[in-house]
């Protein structure tokens, strides 16, 4: 079974295939089980699964979903953001982008402007950074290697810790660590 994982401040653009979710007891309490499209199913706490009937998704319909860490003061929550996606906004994300989305991601934090402080790319870009200009150069070395690979109908996958391999030796060069 193929579970779509949630990493913390990353959005995962989603499409259900059915509307209902099963309610399955677990360790960690009960969470809602949705079957999603391309044979994905994610895990969600039951008021996450409120808040997306709340917002009408039908199946089909793409969102967002993004379990965001919020500060307040020294106490820090999670809060879970819904966003439906327009059908004209972009085509669906394969798995590549969303992994190296994530990755380019990670190293942005931004305040939110309301006395919160959200560590997410949920909310706005941040300023590009060598970090983030060594993910986005290792990300596009990898889709078009994926793709070059899949026009020769050679299957090549990078996951996301190859994209950081990847990104850590671009900066590496960048800073000029390969002067021996």
């Amino acid at each position: 079974m193929n579970i779509l994982p949630f990493h913390l401040n990353v959005p995962a653009e989603i499409v259900l295939e059915r509307p209902e979710g099963t309610l399955v007891q677990g360790r960690y309490g009960d969470r809602v089980m949705f079957t999603l499209t391309h044979g994905r199913v994610m895990y969600v706490p039951p008021f996450v699964a409120d808040k997306i009937q709340a917002e009408g998704v039908a199946p089909g319909d793409r969102f967002e979903l993004c379990k965001t860490q919020v500060r307040n003061g020294s106490r820090r929550s999670i809060e879970w953001i819904v966003r439906r996606i327009d059908p004209g906004e972009s085509e669906p994300e394969t798995p590549l982008e969303r992994d190296l989305r994530a990755s380019i991601e990670t190293v942005t934090a931004n305040g939110n402007g309301n006395g919160h402080h959200v560590d997410s790319a949920c909310e706005q870009p941040g300023q590009t950074t060598k970090l983030e200009h060594a993910l986005k150069t290792a990300i596009s070395a990898a889709y078009n290697a994926e793709r070059y690979g899949a026009e020769l109908g050679y299957v090549v996958r990078f996951d996301a810790d190859a994209i950081k391999s990847m990104a850590i030796t671009v900066l590496i060069n960048m800073s000029g660590g390969n002067n021996r």
